[in-house]
């Protein structure tokens, strides 16, 4: 069996796996991170995050499976419009994700922040709801060209052979990259801040002086800062592999005609999409307060059925 024909399996019987537990999963984690006990601005960037994942996973990896078993369905490869527009609205959906996790890790740099004016950031829920339109916003305007410059070679949707099919791919991957730099950037900050502030509240008070309510909040805090390092270690193993692949594609041109490299550029498209499935799971593994309210919704829906 050749990789050509290992690859239509993997795709066949692995990405309906991706779909079914990634919706099941991003479906949850919207009802789990709407509760009241949940409710901080950084909670409603993963909810953006979980929508984010589950657009991505019906629009994208579904439809795309359905081509690959239907390839008559595949109207990319004979209407220009559709091609750009499909294509525009992939990327923007797929490149969002990395920015909704920047926007946490930025929402934890404030919230552990000394600065009280810094602090003040992250304690309205309304500034999430300003800065996530303003992130749909300025990927898509970051994207806008495709609808111009993709066009269909070989009844394929790609790129038009001159600069732009090199320019495209860096485009993309630093785009990317630059979400990264923010992540860590922030997340350094954090860890940061918050070393700082252990040291001051331990030499300025006990913990037994701190009310519950405190207590619990800062719990709270610490499992969300928790759940967002484990999500970003997990969402860079999985997503970087695409982008280096777009990368090496564009400076050696000539592999992508090589059936080892088309495999396994193959291999990292499943794994950005399995990025958008485990999200749930991973939360449910790393989190009590997260598998305290999925129990709790878990007893709700129960109630409700033998109401």
């Amino acid at each position: 069996m050749d990789l050509s024909t290992i690859s239509y399996y993997l795709y066949l019987y692995f990405l309906p796996m991706i779909i079914v537990f990634g919706i099941i999963g991003n479906i949850l984690s919207i009802f789990i991170f709407t509760r009241p006990s949940l409710y901080r601005s950084c909670s409603i960037y993963f909810l953006a995050s979980s929508i984010n994942g589950l657009v991505i996973l019906i629009f994208g990896t579904l439809i795309q499976w359905l081509t690959l078993i239907f390839p008559i369905l595949n109207a990319t490869r004979t209407s220009l419009n559709y091609c750009r527009f499909q294509t525009f609205v992939l990327y923007v959906i797929y490149n969002l994700a990395p920015y909704f996790t920047a926007c946490i890790t930025i929402d934890r740099f404030c919230s552990s922040s000394a600065n009280a004016k810094i602090r003040r950031l992250s304690s309205h829920a309304r500034t999430a709801y300003i800065v996530i339109p303003v992130i749909i916003l300025m990927t898509s305007v970051a994207y806008i060209h495709i609808t111009i410059r993709f066009t269909i070679i070989n009844s394929s949707c790609r790129p038009e052979s001159d600069f732009y099919s090199n320019f495209f791919p860096f485009f993309t991957t630093g785009y990317y990259l630059l979400a990264i730099f923010i992540i860590i950037t922030f997340g350094l900050g954090t860890s940061y801040n918050i070393r700082t502030q252990n040291r001051k509240v331990h030499s300025m008070i006990s913990t037994v002086t701190r009310t519950a309510l405190e207590r619990r909040h800062a719990r709270g805090d610490t499992q969300l800062l928790f759940m967002l390092l484990i999500h970003v270690i997990c969402y860079a193993f999985l997503a970087l592999p695409y982008h280096l692949a777009l990368i090496i594609a564009a400076i050696k041109p000539i592999l992508t005609t090589n059936v080892i490299f088309k495999f396994v550029q193959q291999m990292t498209f499943l794994t950005l999409n399995l990025s958008q499935a485990i999200n749930f799971y991973i939360f449910t593994l790393t989190a009590h307060m997260y598998r305290k309210e999925l129990k709790n919704l878990i007893n709700r829906l129960n109630f409700q059925c033998w109401k």
